[in-house]
């Protein structure tokens, strides 16, 4: 059955709606005919990566309300001592993260305190390159979580292996031997239009497979017609997904909850998906950061805890782990039009059924500065490696390029 370029294009409108790309042949049925090796990795060990894109302000998140020196260098910004979710006698949560201090109270949450990088940037851009490609020193065409999967899942041929959900993917990602979904929800990820009539599908579909098979295809398209051949096969498992996902907690109706949830579908759904990244945004506080900040950070605290009671309903709470970062901190000292400048280190959060809860590192000098920032004591590669080693079970010198001290949140 020929398909004309004309009718191709005319009925293929919808081909690059969602990546532009994937698919199945189909059956009069509606079900997929070709295999997805859905079967690996259903039961291995989950990490999650949440992003907090824009520079979270890591001092008013982890508060160190046992410092003087934090009310002198924010007259505006500071909370006082009785808002703050005490975690010890120094330092507490922002009053926004309720959902937080629960969990850090039953031991599901580890908080890493003054995380960073040598000569760090205040760059967004350059910055947030270096958490995602793990290099601070030289530009890295890889990511560290696309070496890790190249490194450790090599043999792995599930096309969901690695998963970015939302509306952009990350350099974390980054390959030049393979392509990641980015998936913004389980029904809209088609390769054609649903309502499409089976017959047109199927003509569709194999048209766009013998666009983009690598056989006897000139070297300069075997790329993209390889990239192309993953993007099919990774739609077509997501609509291989077994459909026993239960919707036992009520999430908040946010973007970055409706994103977590999404995770939790892709588990329950048997995805075999290893490796997830999330983001949110809204974190970069010039000005009037008091109620912008607390917002953000509501969002965030009300999503992850839906998405805890979510695992914990699910049976996963103990196969997941969530590591969240920001590519910067804020600068000490609050600005004239009551925000924060760009600034260095900044805690980072684990959360899990298997993380050993507490407080790790030590919480940089409010007073002891670097020009105005903080100086880190933690190297966030260290966080990285340890997530590799003792979660992962990768192969940390193939994915960092050296070895760095081993964390015990794990």
């Amino acid at each position: 059955m020929k398909l004309s370029r004309r009718d191709f294009l005319i009925k293929g409108t919808a081909l690059f709606a969602s990546l532009g790309l994937g698919g199945a042949l189909f059956t009069e049925t509606g079900k997929s005919i070709l295999a997805t090796g859905l079967d690996e990795g259903v039961d291995d060990p989950v990490l999650v990566v949440v992003q907090l894109s824009g520079g979270n302000d890591g001092i008013n998140t982890l508060i160190p309300y046992g410092q003087g020196v934090y009310y002198d260098s924010r007259p505006t910004l500071a909370y006082q001592q009785k808002d703050v979710l005490a975690l010890d006698n120094h330092v507490g949560l922002h009053p926004s993260l309720v959902g937080l201090s629960a969990l850090y109270k039953l031991g599901k949450l580890a908080v890493i305190q003054g995380v960073g990088y040598p000569e760090p940037d205040h760059s967004h851009f350059r910055s947030m390159e270096i958490w995602q490609t793990a290099e601070p020193q030289k530009i890295s065409r890889s990511g560290w979580l696309a070496r890790y999967v190249d490194s450790s899942l090599r043999g792995n041929n599930n096309p969901l292996k690695a998963v970015q959900i939302g509306a952009s993917g990350s350099k974390a990602f980054a390959s030049e031997k393979v392509s990641f979904p980015v998936i913004q929800s389980l029904e809209t990820y088609n390769l054609i239009d649903p309502k499409t009539a089976m017959l047109d599908k199927n003509r569709l579909t194999k048209a766009f497979l013998d666009m983009y098979s690598t056989q006897n295809q000139v070297e300069q398209l075997r790329v993209v017609s390889g990239r192309g051949s993953e993007a099919y096969k990774s739609v077509e498992a997501i609509q291989a997904l077994t459909a026993t996902y239960a919707n036992k907690v009520e999430y908040p109706k946010t973007n970055f909850a409706k994103d977590l949830q999404l995770v939790s579908k892709l588990l329950a759904g048997k995805s075999g998906t290893r490796v997830f990244n999330v983001q949110i945004g809204g974190f970069d506080d010039h000005a009037d950061e008091k109620v912008q900040h607390a917002k953000v950070l509501t969002q965030v605290d009300e999503g992850l805890a839906a998405f805890y009671k979510d695992l914990e309903a699910q049976g996963l709470q103990d196969r997941v782990m969530v590591m969240m970062f920001s590519e910067f901190g804020r600068r000490v000292k609050e600005n004239g039009s009551g925000g924060t400048d760009h600034g260095t280190a900044a805690p980072m959060f684990v959360m899990g059924g298997k993380v050993n809860g507490g407080m790790y590192g030590a919480y940089p000098s409010l007073s002891n500065l670097d020009n105005g920032d903080l100086k880190y004591e933690v190297d966030f590669r260290s966080v990285y490696s340890t997530l590799v080693d003792k979660w992962l079970k990768g192969d940390v010198s193939a994915v960092l390029g050296h070895t760095y001290e081993t964390m015990k949140f794990i």
